[in-house]
């Protein structure tokens, strides 16, 4: 029996690659679960918000299953101001558990294998969509902030995501697969106001962001440690 794949709700890919498995037992079903972002991270941004003025509400305790809301709804002066999505930057595990036909269980977690440049993407796009499913109107602001606990990813891998242009050739499944991802990364350029990138490694601080709302430059740099000397230099948005 070919296997079957129940998502959580704390999934963050369309596609889960499974592992290779023992089929010298009749598989029976698979359930796969992503860790995403670490909720110490969530905390931390929702206080770096709230010592910056803001009053801020956690979204995540009126999700059901398979929502899209951001982590926070960020207010000004008693009015709505913004979303804001928390990712936290590193190597994703996933935990599995496998039943069995004869009724035994296999469980197993495995660290990804994919580079800092996919998974950095995987970030990105999963961002983009979650902010797009609640604020596709743009009736409020959309933040991101990158918790980065990943060695591997750094502010200028950052810039160079932002940098790609979709593919000449959208032939084979690579290319089309290429192509969706820098066309949502490009996506996430056009409709994210503000995006932080904040030092996880060593320390919480802000090391990098970008403005992707021209008009919100003034209010950035009137936010303790967000000068012009970290804002990432890109070239325009797709």
């Amino acid at each position: 029996m070919s296997p079957s794949l129940a998502r959580s709700s704390n999934d963050e890919t369309d596609e889960i690659a499974l592992p290779p498995v023992d089929f010298s037992k009749a598989l029976r079903g698979v359930h796969a679960h992503r860790r995403g972002e670490q909720p110490e991270d969530e905390q931390w941004v929702a206080e770096f918000w709230e010592s910056r003025g803001f009053s801020v509400e956690k979204l995540e305790r009126s999700r059901e299953l398979r929502s899209q809301l951001p982590d926070l709804l960020l207010s000004r002066d008693g009015h709505p101001f913004a979303y804001c999505e928390v990712k936290t930057v590193w190597r994703h595990t996933t935990q599995f558990r496998i039943l069995h036909e004869d009724g035994s269980v296999e469980e197993r977690v495995e660290l990804s294998a994919e580079p800092a440049e996919e998974r950095l993407s995987t970030d990105l796009v999963t961002a983009i969509r979650q902010l797009n499913s609640t604020n596709s109107e743009r009736t409020l602001r959309n933040f991101v902030v990158l918790v980065n606990r990943d060695p591997e990813a750094t502010p200028a891998l950052l810039a160079k995501l932002f940098a790609r242009r979709l593919p000449v050739s959208k032939r084979g499944l690579k290319a089309r697969h290429d192509s969706w991802t820098v066309d949502a990364i490009q996506d996430f350029r056009r409709k994210v106001d503000l995006c932080l990138w904040i030092d996880g490694l060593s320390g919480f601080s802000v090391t990098g962001y970008f403005v992707g709302n021209p008009s919100l430059q003034e209010q950035v740099e009137g936010i303790a440690g967000l000068g012009l000397e970290k804002r990432l230099p890109l070239e325009p948005a797709a």
